[in-house]
């Protein structure tokens, strides 16, 4: 059948004719199948036609000549052939060419198409082919060899402590073995004293060294009345102590502490605070040596009035030295305090009253007294001596220079012997309340039976540590004529 009959077949039958878009979209997807199987046909030609076998010899010079790339690059170097000797003890690595080869069975060009790669995979990797026994030999010391090393023996010591039971250890002594001879230290032998001139027999000056709590001794000896000889004797016709509390009421302060100093002055006083009473004490000096020194103290605090009808009467520092000073007396350091109070006959328990504005009153002061009369009476404790524990002590010390103006206060003990008031210098030197009390030491002191001046013994490096926690207490004729003339 020729084509023209064909021609007029096809125009007689009622074919509809398609469009101009639908000619366009198939035309379309003919060219896209026909470009993808093209595209694919090509990487398969060039999977076939790529050269696939070791590496041509101009690869391996031109690894050896390559550099490698910085460790921090996220590349493997290469490792570079030894130029030169090698040094002893190290490994060199070789260059491997066949490190550029491309893996066996599949070629990866440059121009190989990414298509076709998703298609295929990933090539397989195929591990170096491991050196034979032989070829390890041969190689000595170029090939590292990681084979595992031995556990150190002392690490496995270690291990096998950890690991045994463990046992215990007695703690008993053991007897010393018979056959054990310990040869004698030799003695030292104790060279005679050999004579100094007199300028180096003079104390050693040792102001850091304090010396140890002395002990208290128990004497039945008596201080000499001539020490309260500046005392004068009471009038006959003076007020007794409850005339002068009633004159008093209301009044506070240096006033009352005036009025007080007069009549003290005055001789109105009762009469058993004129009957000293010894402390002695016992211990060793700077230079080492043992001495004993004797106080002759108040048996009580001060007190205006008589023997039967008195009142103990708390004073300022500037009254109380200037009374010291009259008397021939000194106020007591914190450490002298304590040695009166263990030496006391009679040890009276605190009794503080409520604290408040009204302490430093005339009342206050008077119903105390009338507290501390009743303990005394009860424990039975004779007139005249020597009592401690029921006043607070205006004291001596170094820091009366530090802080002028101040009043130092310290005592107040309990039973079991420790103050209820530390060293304290907080109040004014007028300042008085009714838990004070002012307990005089006589000027006159015995260091191993010989008089002599307390004020030189507590400046004094080599004994005032027996009498003074503070060391050498300084210039103390100066500072109570300073306190005295205020």
């Amino acid at each position: 059948m020729t084509r023209a009959p064909l021609r007029r077949v096809a125009a007689a039958l009622p074919i509809p004719r398609p469009g101009i878009g639908a000619l366009a979209v198939a035309l379309a997807v003919a060219v896209a199948v026909i470009g993808a199987g093209a595209y694919g046909l090509r990487g398969m030609i060039a999977d076939r036609v790529a050269p696939v076998g070791p590496p041509p010899a101009v690869t391996g010079r031109l690894a050896a000549t390559l550099p490698s790339p910085a460790p921090d690059a996220g590349i493997p170097a290469a490792a570079q052939p030894a130029i030169g000797p090698r040094a002893e003890g190290t490994v060199a690595l070789s260059a491997h060419p066949g490190a550029l080869a491309r893996p066996a069975g599949r070629a990866t060009l440059p121009h190989t198409p990414r298509l076709s790669r998703i298609f295929r995979g990933a090539p397989p990797a195929t591990p170096p082919a491991r050196p034979s026994p032989d070829a390890r030999q041969q190689q000595g010391t170029d090939t590292a060899v990681l084979r595992p090393r031995s556990r150190p023996g002392s690490l496995r010591q270690r291990t096998a402590e950890r690991q045994a039971p463990q046992q215990f250890v007695s703690l008993r002594p053991r007897l010393r073995p018979a056959d054990l001879d310990i040869p004698a230290a030799p003695r030292k032998t104790r060279r005679a004293p050999q004579a100094q001139p007199e300028a180096a027999r003079e104390p050693v000056q040792r102001t850091a060294a304090i010396a140890a709590r002395p002990k208290v001794l128990r004497t039945s000896s008596r201080c000499p009345r001539r020490l309260t000889a500046a005392m004068p004797g009471r009038a006959r016709g003076a007020a007794g102590a409850h005339a002068i509390m009633a004159r008093l009421s209301g009044i506070e302060g240096v006033t009352r502490d005036a009025y007080v100093t007069r009549e003290i002055l005055s001789g109105n006083m009762p009469g058993f605070l004129r009957d000293l009473r010894p402390v002695s004490l016992r211990g060793r000096a700077a230079d080492g040596r043992r001495v004993t020194i004797t106080l002759c103290v108040t048996p009580d605090y001060l007190a205006v009035g008589s023997d039967r009808d008195y009142t103990r009467i708390p004073l300022g520092l500037r009254a109380a030295t200037r009374i010291g000073g009259a008397f021939g007396m000194v106020l007591p350091t914190p450490r002298m305090v304590d040695l009166i109070h263990r030496a006391a006959d009679v040890r009276i328990a605190p009794r503080p009253m409520p604290a408040g504005p009204k302490m430093r009153s005339t009342d206050y002061l008077t119903r105390h007294n009338a507290t501390v009369a009743a303990q005394i009476s009860a424990a039975g404790a004779s007139q005249g001596a020597l009592i401690s524990g029921h006043k607070k002590d205006v004291v001596l010390t170094n820091r009366l220079a530090e802080r002028p103006g101040r009043v130092a206060i310290y005592g107040w003990h309990r039973a079991n012997g420790e103050p209820i008031q530390p060293l304290s210098t907080v109040h004014g030197a007028g300042y008085a309340d009714y838990s004070h009390g002012v307990r005089l030491v006589s000027r006159t002191a015995y260091l191993d039976g010989r008089p002599a001046d307390l004020r030189d013994l507590l400046a004094s490096p080599r004994y005032a540590a027996l009498l003074s926690e503070e060391g050498p207490v300084t210039g103390p004729r100066l500072r109570m004529a300073a306190l005295a003339a205020n």
